[in-house]
């Protein structure tokens, strides 16, 4: 058995007891969690889970998707035994108007859990959806929701997370990284997913009970996010980006000195 065929066994063993035991370290996040060697979207799994009347935190990990797929209907790169591949289901009882705010949180949960195995100095979020280790991509989120009235009735973060070093196709290889490439390869991916759900469980937490908490994440998310201070066109509107609102909106200052507040939308630097 090789060194690779011997960490996926562990790995597996891991995830395995994970799915039957539940996530011992936290308080709502993974007590039911579903291990696949493979499904077309962990995202489409929850979302069907969510349709069958599954729990706040129920969280499906797939070994690898055939159909995975980023913002705007991309396709994630999703090669076996490398990465993580999940999707957690949320009922969070937020307005809809809240709902880019909780991309921006899991952002910032990630790179919290990115900060236990490299430097915390080199992790950061970009707006809205990456998060970057020396500025290349290390993991990305889609936030897909469920709405009624004018609450998210459920919401699915689906997040995929680079863990161990693998060749990356070409057009990947100047914008991409993992975990492993930047601490020597000393991480797992159980360790990372057990990091990933304790701190999405802490951001989300905060961010349901508002106010200060709430507040807080906002000047934590300020504080990490790269995208401050670059010259963006994000459809159509072009200018600096100046700050995040309250709402994780981005604030560009146009070339007239104006504001404007975007929510959403696909960004070039």
């Amino acid at each position: 058995m090789t060194d690779d065929e011997a960490r996926l066994a562990e790995e597996r063993a891991a995830f395995e007891a994970l799915a039957r035991d539940g996530a011992a370290g936290t308080r709502w996040i993974a007590k039911r969690f579903e291990y696949r060697d493979a499904t077309d979207s962990t995202n489409d799994d929850a979302r069907a889970a969510a349709r069958e009347g599954a729990a706040h935190g129920t969280t499906i990990l797939a070994e690898s998707q055939r159909a995975g797929r980023g913002r705007r209907g991309r396709a994630w790169h999703s090669p076996l035994g490398s990465n993580l591949y999940l999707s957690v289901l949320l009922r969070p009882r937020i307005a809809v108007a809240d709902a880019p705010l909780l991309t921006l949180v899991t952002g910032l949960a990630v790179a919290r859990a990115c900060d236990r195995f490299v430097s915390p100095e080199s992790v950061t979020v970009k707006w809205p959806n990456d998060v970057r280790v020396h500025r290349k991509k290390v993991a990305g989120i889609l936030v897909e929701g469920s709405v009624r009235g004018d609450q998210l009735d459920s919401a699915v973060v689906g997040l995929g997370l680079n863990v161990h070093p693998r060749p990356w196709p070409e057009e990947l290889r100047d914008k991409a990284t993992c975990l492993g490439a930047h601490c020597d390869g000393r991480v797992t991916r159980p360790a990372a997913l057990l990091a990933v759900l304790e701190e999405l469980e802490l951001a989300v937490d905060k961010l349901l009970l508002g106010g200060s908490s709430r507040d807080a994440l906002v000047r934590a998310l300020r504080a990490r996010c790269d995208t401050l201070g670059a010259r963006v066109t994000i459809d159509g509107v072009t200018g600096v980006a100046r700050d995040l609102g309250d709402d994780g909106a981005l604030l560009v200052e146009r070339e007239d000195g104006s504001l404007t507040a975007v929510r959403a939308g696909e960004i070039t630097e």
